[in-house]
């Protein structure tokens, strides 16, 4: 916390008791939360949190490369405050569970992805699709 503490005040922004528990709660979640969910947590301590304040802490944390934001078309954006750099994860089709995945590679370096295409690399992402064990157990599929 004292990381992103520190970054929000190379930003001039202040590290208010609320944005506080925003970055608690960001360190402390497994499961990559979205900002409604932190919202809700938030509101928990702190009833008047607005939302803008929560999508405003975040794009300062992402631009601090703080906070990883993990993009979906149609779905809420989650958050990742714990691994903020580019990293696979699994993601469950069924009940959109996002499980970080350790020690897997991307299958090419960047170096060669931009030495082939011509672009200049300046970020990544892998994401691997499936339906986890909790809602195959609901299904009877093995």
């Amino acid at each position: 916390m004292v990381q992103m503490a520190a970054a929000l005040a190379a930003k001039g922004v202040a590290t208010t008791p609320r944005r506080a528990k925003l970055l608690e709660v960001l360190l402390a979640s497994e499961h990559h939360p979205s900002v409604g969910e932190i919202h809700r947590d938030l509101k928990i301590f702190f009833p008047s949190t607005s939302l803008a304040t929560i999508y405003n802490t975040i794009e300062l944390l992402k631009e601090t490369g703080q906070v990883l934001e993990i993009e979906f078309s149609g779905a809420a954006n989650r958050y990742d405050g714990r691994r903020p750099t580019p990293h696979p994860h699994v993601i469950c089709l069924e009940c959109d569970r996002i499980e970080d995945l350790h020690g897997v590679k991307p299958n090419e370096s960047l170096k060669t992805i931009s030495a082939e295409t011509g672009y200049k690399i300046v970020r990544e992402r892998t994401d691997y699709y499936g339906v986890c064990p909790q809602c195959n157990g609901k299904k009877g599929t093995p």
